[in-house]
């Protein structure tokens, strides 16, 4: 891509990635920065023309931004066209809320440019979305909003609960409780698996996470007697993208096992990459394994279409995080709207997830 000389100069289709950028040494676009050069890769391979940017370079007569310069293979910063549509990929809630991303999403309203993917959707925020759908309902684990009171409650009928920051990500944060025996054991989801004392009761557990959530809004959540893999803990990640003709599909499915002695199955916090198929066979028979993925497609494609409908502005894009208990049942555990980049190999191949990004801003440039 070659820098915009006047606002009428416009290549077709053009596509942008909106981040942070920091410009030290160079570019350097963060945990996405190689998620764009594919981008690049993939785009360009089509005709189109793909940058990146930040919001202080956005104006109405065209963007300041990077692109991608294939004969001196590197990122280039030029005055470049403005994009038919735009990626949302910041990385900060923060930014989110505040009153210059609010006008910036105005302006582009105003100026008739796509913005996908919104914002940052909370956690408590899609569990009710999810509550919308009856049908859904047999696989959301009881979740409700954190206070001491409603500790106490959970804890009458369930053994294990898990309190998580609702604007939390990578498995950061989170507390594990289990009852054993009259007494409360709480554990942190730090890579030591740091564990409190032990309680005799819910008043002296929330007077000691305190610290942790008075700060902070949380949601609270049954535990779950998730599958396990020699004895770490398992979950499965589905990315789910809209194509162009904005039907949702499921792009992959990978199994994350937890780190040793860990609760939390994020890569972030030192899980392990799986092949479902493989880790299911493993535990249920390679039959039943089959059918359990089937079913998780159609959870995770049902999910996805219902939070699509009930957010704001255009969803293209989710990783939906499916349990599966000792009894082979499915559980809709979270759901996030800005997916790591990071848990799928890559290779010498363009991803099907960047595929499907890249299908999905076509789509939305033909609208």
């Amino acid at each position: 891509m070659k820098p915009a000389k006047s606002q009428g100069q416009t290549i077709s289709p053009v596509i942008a990635l909106l981040t942070e950028i920091k410009e030290d040494n160079g570019p350097d676009f963060g945990k996405v920065h190689s998620f764009c050069e594919e981008l690049h890769q993939g785009i360009s391979e089509l005709g189109g023309s793909f940058y990146v940017f930040s919001m202080k370079g956005f104006s109405e007569e065209g963007v300041e931004g990077f692109y991608y310069d294939g004969d001196d293979d590197e990122w280039k910063k030029g005055f470049l066209p403005l994009p038919a549509v735009i990626y949302n990929r910041i990385s900060s809630r923060r930014t989110e809320i505040s009153k210059g991303f609010k006008g910036f999403q105005n302006k582009l309203d105003s100026m008739g440019i796509k913005l996908f993917n919104h914002r940052f959707l909370s956690k408590w925020e899609i569990h009710e979305f999810l509550l919308n759908e009856e049908h859904l309902h047999p696989f959301i684990p009881e979740t409700h909003l954190y206070h001491e009171q409603v500790l106490a409650s959970m804890l009458g009928m369930h053994d294990e609960l898990y309190i998580k920051p609702v604007h939390g990500s990578q498995g950061r944060n989170i507390i594990q409780v289990v009852q054993d025996e009259g007494m409360i054991q709480a554990s942190l989801s730090s890579l030591s698996a740091k564990e409190l004392p032990a309680y005799k009761n819910a008043g002296d557990l929330a007077r000691a996470i305190a610290p942790l959530t008075e700060n902070r809004m949380c949601i609270i959540q049954q535990g779950l007697k998730l599958s396990e893999l020699n004895g770490r803990r398992m979950d499965f990640r589905i990315l789910c993208h809209k194509n162009a003709q904005q039907f949702w599909k499921v792009t992959s499915i990978v199994a994350r096992v937890s780190a040793e002695q860990l609760f939390v199955s994020n890569i972030a916090r030192g899980g392990e990459v799986m092949k479902p198929i493989q880790t299911l066979s493993l535990i249920f028979g390679k039959e039943q394994a089959r059918q359990q993925l089937s079913l998780m497609r159609e959870l995770a494609l049902e999910t996805a279409e219902a939070i699509g409908r009930n957010a704001e502005g255009l969803t293209g894009e989710l990783g939906i995080d499916i349990g599966v208990d000792i009894k082979g049942n499915l559980w809709l555990i979270e759901a996030n709207s800005k997916p790591s980049k990071n848990f799928e190999e890559r290779g010498m191949k363009i991803r099907p997830s960047t595929k499907a990004i890249i299908d999905h801003c076509y789509g939305l440039c033909k609208l």
